[in-house]
């Protein structure tokens, strides 16, 4: 798009805007100015809207009637006025004669084109305004202003416009800045590229060809590229790394507990899983009875949990050595074992060398029984 365009564009969307603006002003103040009940004044002039046919072809019915304030101004016959009638109503009225009476004061007759003498004479203090010209357009106008159809079309469309209008301007903004701004070429380049085509080079390496120029131009970019993509400064006061700092914290604390809680409970289930230390058993008494051939059947033996080391007989202090005798020179081990077994000893059997000898033994111990 050329330069005059967008500046004819440019234009049209100034004027567009100003005639939006104008609108809505102009139905906000017609608004604003009848609103009320009473005959509106701006400027010294009073609107009044007069929408009777009976003063026409003076002043034609629907018509807005502009009339000057003039309470002091001398009246003739055939003027027409703004006045309070003889009931305290306003009205636009024809003054067709004024009398002057006896006691010196001047009596007004008002009337209309179509019908005079039907109402009473009034002073000159209820003549207010005198009319000076009236209007059909701006009456159809003020009409149209204050009608809902007429806000809607003269004021709220006017401005979804502008404000439309407003976001364009904005989004278009913002993109030229960007384009602006990110897609800058340097005019010499681009004067070489449009003014020298690019030569088709041969796929195949030239070491007669200088490097000195693509070098020089890469250099450049690079200076370029370091230009404009330096590392900016981190502003460590603000809002947002504040935040990531206190996250940065909460994380490190919350992932220390999980630390120590993990050593804690794995310290807790290694000291559950180490092994008890097992009761003494009692220690193991050699006996020196010989094994017979064919032994008598023995009762199960209750399960003893392994025996205890013994300590070194350097270990044991003096105090705790005695001079008591053993155990086995006392009782016979064979004794021992059978009452640790909880079965009856018998001695015979015990001294018993041979099969013969334990058959013999049974034998006798049945016919004792």
């Amino acid at each position: 798009m050329s330069t005059s365009k967008k500046k004819a564009g440019s234009i049209f969307a100034v004027l567009v805007v100003i005639v939006l603006l104008l609108v809505v002003a102009a139905t906000v103040t017609v608004n604003v100015i009848f609103s009320g009940d009473r005959i509106p004044e701006v400027g010294g002039y009073y609107l009044y809207l007069h929408e009777e046919a009976d003063m026409e072809p003076d002043i034609p019915q629907n018509s807005l009637v502009f009339a000057k304030n003039a309470p002091n101004t001398s009246l003739s016959p055939g003027a027409k006025v703004l006045c309070y009638l003889a009931d305290n109503h306003v009205a636009l009225r024809d003054i067709y004669q004024i009398t002057v009476n006896e006691d010196g004061s001047t009596s007004y007759f008002p009337g209309t084109a179509l019908e005079q003498g039907n109402e009473l004479s009034i002073p000159r203090e209820n003549i207010f305004a005198i009319c000076i010209r009236a209007s059909k357009e701006l009456y159809a106008y003020v009409t149209f202003a204050t009608s809902v159809a007429g806000l809607m079309l003269l004021l709220v469309v006017p401005c979804v416009i502008l404000i439309i209008m407003l976001l364009v301007k904005i989004a278009k903004s913002s993109q030229d800045d960007f384009d602006d701004e990110d897609f800058q070429f340097d005019e010499e380049e681009t004067d070489q590229m449009l003014k020298k085509p690019a030569k088709k080079q041969s796929p195949l390496f030239d070491p007669e060809q200088s490097t000195a120029g693509s070098v020089a131009s890469i250099e450049k970019k690079r200076s370029s590229l370091q230009g404009n993509f330096t590392e900016k400064p981190v502003n460590e006061n603000s809002p947002y790394q504040k935040a990531v700092q206190e996250r940065t914290m909460k994380f490190k604390k919350v992932q220390q507990e999980d630390i120590e809680r993990v050593q804690r409970e794995a310290a807790e289930q290694q000291a559950a899983q180490k092994p008890e230390t097992p009761p003494e058993k009692p220690a193991y008494v050699p006996t020196h009875e010989k094994t017979p051939d064919a032994p008598a059947p023995k009762p199960a033996r209750p399960k003893q949990p392994a025996p205890a080391p013994k300590p070194a007989a350097s270990a044991i202090p003096a105090a705790a050595r005695t001079s008591a005798p053993n155990i086995d020179d006392i009782l016979d081990p064979g004794e021992l074992r059978a009452a640790k077994e909880g079965r009856k000893f018998d001695p015979e059997i015990a001294k018993s060398d041979s099969i013969d000898d334990l058959i013999a033994v049974l034998e006798k111990e049945k016919n004792k029984l």
